[in-house]
């Protein structure tokens, strides 16, 4: 039997081997790779896991520091609070003491003692004169009433009174309450208002003899002055008046001189005049208006005087004198420069102006203050009395 010869060696054996190599070495490393993978996620989760129960280890370590510190500062709390009632302590123990000591005898000043005494005494006696007196007046007051309320009723209508003549000027109605004032005090039955009655008459007598102010009749007459403007002749309207009578007063020449003229017309003198009239016109000369005004201005300057009158009418509300009058002068004034006096409207309008200036609308009043000066001391002096 013959033996069979050996197969050579293929050339492609090592590459299997090689690619044999490459593929073990291959699932080696992905098989470590696979390990390391899962060991990183152990890891992870373990780290996950161990993070909250680290972070619960740190807070409860925080609370207990809290803790810690509010207990050591109870504990110094407590400390001072046993130390301040040991000192109260000790205190009330001294106390104790010393309430338990008799006391010292203290010096007294007997002195002292019977004058603050005698003075209680004195302002005791004198407490029960006043109540004697209050005693005695009460029962004489339930005997027979007290009139000491008319003399506040005096004061007051003397007080209203010198009201009424400060800030409005009404003469008439102080006059009543002046009257009403002394009728009270007479009413009082009190012998101390004799001077304040005086008083009160003299002040009558002073009011009586001031000229009563009707300012409603005058307002309404500055009114009816007023609507008379639009009536009044002005100036400008009278140019063809002086026009008219310039022109008959000339015809009037014309014809004296024609006539003249005829009676010597014989001589060459005659002749001249006849001359002389034919080419000349002889006017008589006359003076010119003061004013010529401009067609138009009638109506500004009836204006003007209506808001002067105006302004008069509030002067007598204010009861301002000065601007009155001089409101009335600046009228006079206008109504003399652009008006016709001559017309009876006119002068009716100047007539009524002239009036109203000469009222004062502001008189001088006298003042009340005697008779209020004088029941104000009978008030204070408080002295009762029946005449």
């Amino acid at each position: 039997m013959s033996e069979s010869p050996e197969t050579p060696e293929t050339p492609e054996t090592p590459k299997i081997l090689e690619q044999l190599s490459k593929s073990n070495s291959a699932k080696v490393r992905g098989r470590s790779s696979r390990q390391q993978q899962n060991a990183r996620r152990r890891i992870a989760l373990i780290v996950m896991l161990f993070l909250p129960v680290l972070a619960g280890v740190l807070f409860l370590a925080y609370q207990q520091r809290l803790s810690q510190i509010d207990l050591s500062s109870l504990r110094q709390e407590n400390q001072q609070l046993n130390l301040a009632l040991s000192a109260q302590a000790t205190q009330l123990q001294q106390l104790q003491r010393d309430l338990a000591e008799p006391p010292q005898a203290v010096p007294v000043d007997e002195s002292a003692l019977r004058l603050l005494e005698s003075n209680f005494d004195a302002e005791i006696g004198r407490l029960r004169q006043q109540l004697a007196v209050v005693q005695s007046q009460q029962r004489s007051t339930a005997v027979e009433p007290s009139l000491r309320w008319k003399l506040q009723e005096a004061e007051y209508l003397l007080g209203v009174a010198s009201q009424k003549l400060l800030l409005e000027g009404d003469t008439n109605s102080a006059i009543a309450l002046l009257e009403d004032a002394d009728a009270a005090l007479l009413a009082s039955g009190n012998n101390g208002v004799y001077a304040t009655r005086e008083a009160i008459s003299a002040e009558l007598l002073q009011l009586r003899n001031v000229e009563a102010i009707d300012r409603q009749g005058l307002y309404i007459r500055i009114g009816i002055l007023a609507t008379q403007l639009a009536n009044v002749e002005m100036l400008s309207s009278m140019r063809q008046n002086f026009e008219n009578r310039r022109f008959r007063q000339a015809q009037s020449v014309e014809v004296g001189i024609s006539n003249s003229s005829d009676s010597v017309a014989t001589g060459w003198f005659g002749a001249s005049l006849d001359f002389l009239g034919s080419v000349f016109v002889w006017r008589q000369r006359e003076e010119s208006p003061v004013v010529m005004l401009a067609p138009g201005s009638e109506s500004v300057i009836r204006q003007n005087l209506q808001l002067m009158l105006e302004q008069t009418q509030l002067a007598l509300l204010m009861r301002d004198n000065a601007l009155y009058q001089r409101s009335l002068g600046k009228s006079m004034e206008w109504i003399r420069l652009y008006v016709s006096t001559d017309t009876p409207s006119g002068q009716l309008v100047v007539d009524g102006l002239l009036e109203l200036g000469a009222i004062d609308i502001d008189p001088t009043l006298p003042s009340l203050g005697e008779s209020l000066d004088s029941i104000r001391r009978v008030i204070a002096s408080g002295r009762p009395a029946t005449l």
